[in-house]
């Protein structure tokens, strides 16, 4: 028979998960701009600090320099990858509607090879799969123009969707200037406001939270930027076009759970395989092997055990959050489980025994 603890335990983790899961549907979008900025002012507080003692800068022009210098470093990158980036797009939008229609044969000849795949099988089995066959290719019929309308779509949806980037931009923006102004007087009316036990509580939760959220941020970021130099090498040796888009996008997908490289560089061979262009295709091939190989051999050593989270909650969150948020909720629950697993496991809440 199960102790009172241990339903007091369950009680408290349903609590525990129930407010994270209201805190991320609906208080994240709201709070996430000032989240970020409250981010960027940490990042900021070395350099203000330095500033403020070394060179005797009050804090409100320091705190405007250093964040001003973080902005810029950050929006001077994005501008000249934005830039080489957009070339490339636009260079493909223009090339969308040849690219379409060179689909059609390659459908054609996929069909033809499944058909002729059909007829070499058993009658019941082989009647199963040519009606499957004839009925795929009948509904993807026109995918080229489907593909372009999906995308001129999307960048409606994109450009619809601008003024709300741009006022979160600039809520961002603010509340890193503002925090990072303020960061002191937050943190002494913190010590005031709250008890000293709760406080040194708080403190070494957040100093928990913060190596373990940090630790994977950059062990990501590192993951991403490396698969990503392999990616883009690799396309350009094989002369493919649009190669600093292309490893990007697949850098992106590669950095989503459970998908990986080969999401899209496995089809991308098959078709050229389909194609008759065998050689750039065993190269699609043997450049997934080089970023997945690499990946499996650096992520335990840059993530680490400590971050990770037991391979069921894992999937127990990837699936949670693509039934409630989609695609980013797939991002956010295993973020939201691992900062959660830090805070139980630090909070002194546990079951004694």
């Amino acid at each position: 028979m199960p102790s009172r603890a241990f339903w007091t335990a369950c009680l408290r983790i349903l609590a525990a998960a129930l407010g994270v899961f209201l805190f991320v549907r609906f208080l994240l979008p709201v709070l996430l701009p000032f989240f970020i900025g409250l981010a960027v002012s940490l990042l900021a507080e070395k350099p203000v600090r330095f500033l403020q003692t070394r060179g005797h800068v009050p804090r409100p022009l320091a705190s405007g320099l250093c964040v001003l210098l973080l902005f810029g470093i950050l929006f001077g990158g994005l501008f000249f990858l934005c830039r080489l980036l957009c070339s490339e797009a636009a260079d493909l939008v223009r090339q969308l509607p040849q690219l379409a229609e060179n689909l059609t044969p390659l459908f054609e000849r996929l069909k033809s090879r499944l058909l002729t795949l059909a007829g070499r099988l058993p009658d019941g089995l082989g009647t199963g799969l040519r009606a499957g066959v004839e009925e795929f290719f009948k509904t993807g019929a026109g995918f080229g123009t489907k593909l372009y309308e999906t995308l001129f779509s999307w960048a409606s949806g994109v450009i619809g969707r601008l003024p709300d980037a741009v006022l979160f931009a600039v809520t961002v923006i603010l509340s890193s200037f503002m925090l990072s102004g303020e960061l002191p007087a937050i943190r002494s009316w913190l010590r005031r406001a709250v008890r000293p036990a709760w406080l040194e509580k708080l403190q070494t939760l957040g100093g928990h939270v913060r190596a373990t959220l940090g630790g994977w941020l950059r062990a990501q970021l590192k993951l991403m930027g490396i698969t990503f130099l392999i990616l883009n090498a690799g396309l350009l040796l094989l002369r493919v076009r649009y190669p600093v888009l292309a490893a990007l996008v697949i850098t992106l997908v590669d950095a989503l759970p459970v998908f990986g490289t080969g999401t899209i560089l496995i089809p991308w061979a098959l078709a050229l395989f389909l194609r008759g262009e065998t050689k750039t295709g065993i190269g699609l091939v043997i450049l997934y092997g080089a970023a997945a190989l690499s990946r499996q051999a650096l992520e335990p050593r840059l993530v680490g055990k400590q971050v990770g989270l037991n391979p069921v909650l894992t999937l127990l969150a990837l699936y949670t959050g693509y039934r409630l948020l989609g695609v980013g909720g797939m991002i956010v629950f295993p973020i939201a489980a691992m900062l959660f697993k830090q805070i139980w496991d630090h909070s002194g809440l546990q079951p004694e025994g």
